[in-house]
């Protein structure tokens, strides 16, 4: 599929729309002509006005309301465009340097009927297309909103974080190396006393996006957020408050893997299957031989975030246990710490970040003793709307040479 047709007809789409809005904001309605010389009155006018509302916000897409509020339709999206400098520690290789369409997504959400019940839908085009977000929630309460479909389900906050809304270009190489991606499943959330505390509790197929579950295991994961001082919004960046905000997290996923899973295509999306436990490489017949019947796994995860000033700081822990049948059980973890702050408020955030992913497990996987230390700068022209970032990531891996590259990355981003 080519991906400049259809990210050109795309954006022709949204400006002839863009424009069509705007001559009919301009343009004068018979009713408001009419009102305006005192041939209907008012409630004339609200009476032949009823219908449907339809109007485009730059940075949150076109929208369509119908008169009684209960059904609605949102078509929007964003992109990162992305160019990156790859200093080789290898002396064998050349520096690379590469421009790439890091995301482009395609969003269409709303409610139908009922203000309760909402529904998803997210792509991504930037290669072909594949299908992120696909889902349907309905909102018993504020305690309780069911959610089913795929989507990502509980676990690090922040992966769970939006990637238009990090620090930095990319996430942390912890969170790399310990995400689960997205799922499909069902998912019961919710917030209790003014979301003093947020809960997630969900069921999932446990083999990653747009998969079908090859026998009867399923993976179990939920999250915990406490904010004590008020709300604490899925974003990390600074903006400048008076009022200090914290929230403290954490999350649990657990599963069994057997054979069968193995080739599946697990290994698209959930990253402790694929990185961490390196499954992605095994077939059936190996997966038996190394591990037995079944490998259950176990993650959990620790988070503290506060911001206040334009200030950030953001600490999450990963810790995973590996029991297979045959063999040893093993043991890895990682952490992040980053912190930020905007110097030029609401335009200019230089931050800094030190990530690592440790095992002492002979039986662990060589993926892991590495660190990353980065240095990043943005510059909000919109906040998230339309922004440029950029970081250098120095790169050490204890358990290999030549791996220790030095990374520089510049990003625009975009949301129409």
């Amino acid at each position: 599929m080519k991906i400049g047709p259809v990210i050109g007809l795309t954006l022709c789409g949204l400006m002839a729309v863009g424009l069509l809005a705007a001559e009919n904001v301009q343009a004068r309605t018979l009713e408001e002509i009419l009102k305006d010389k005192g041939v209907i009155t008012a409630e004339d006018y609200a009476e032949a006005n009823k219908g449907s509302v339809i109007a485009y916000t730059p940075g949150k897409g076109l929208t369509a309301t119908s008169a009684d509020g209960n059904s609605s339709f949102n078509l929007g999206g964003w992109g990162q465009l992305v160019y990156r400098y790859t200093d080789f520690d290898d002396s064998t290789k050349d520096a690379k340097s590469d421009f790439d369409i890091r995301r482009f997504k395609l969003v269409m959400q709303g409610n139908l009927y009922s203000k309760n019940f909402g529904y998803k839908f997210q792509g991504d085009v930037s290669s072909g297309f594949r299908t992120e977000d696909v889902l349907i929630n309905y909102k018993f309460g504020t305690p309780l909103i069911v959610q089913v479909g795929q989507f990502k389900p509980a676990q690090a906050r922040q992966e769970l974080t939006g990637a238009g809304r990090q620090l930095f270009p990319e996430r942390s190489l912890a969170n790399d190396t310990f995400n689960l991606g997205r799922d499909q499943g069902i998912q019961a959330a919710g917030s209790f006393a003014d979301k003093l505390v947020d809960y997630r509790l969900g069921l999932f197929n446990g083999n990653g996006p747009n998969t079908s579950n090859a026998d009867d295991n399923h993976m179990f994961t939920g999250r915990i957020d406490f904010n004590p001082l008020g709300t604490y919004k899925m974003d990390e960046a600074g903006w400048p408050s008076d009022k200090l905000l914290v929230n403290i997290g954490g999350s649990f996923a657990w599963q069994k893997v057997g054979s069968a899973d193995v080739g599946s295509g697990f290994d698209r999306d959930n990253d402790v299957m694929d990185v961490a436990l390196g499954l992605d490489s095994l077939n059936a017949a190996a997966f038996s031989a190394a591990y037995g019947n079944e490998l259950a796994w176990l993650l959990m995860t620790a988070n503290l975030n506060a911001t206040w000033m334009g200030a950030t700081f953001a600490g999450e822990y990963y810790t995973l246990n590996a029991d297979p049948d045959l063999g040893s059980d093993w043991d890895a973890d990682g952490y992040y710490l980053q912190a930020s702050y905007q110097v030029l408020p609401e335009k200019l955030e230089l931050g800094v970040r030190y990530s690592a992913v440790e095992s002492t497990d002979a039986n662990a996987s060589a993926r892991f003793d590495k660190n990353e230390t980065q240095f990043g700068a943005n510059y909000y022209f919109a906040k998230h709307n339309l922004k440029l970032q950029s970081d250098i990531t120095l790169v050490s891996d204890d358990l290999a040479t030549n791996k220790d590259d030095t990374i520089f990355r510049l990003q625009a981003q975009f949301y129409f």
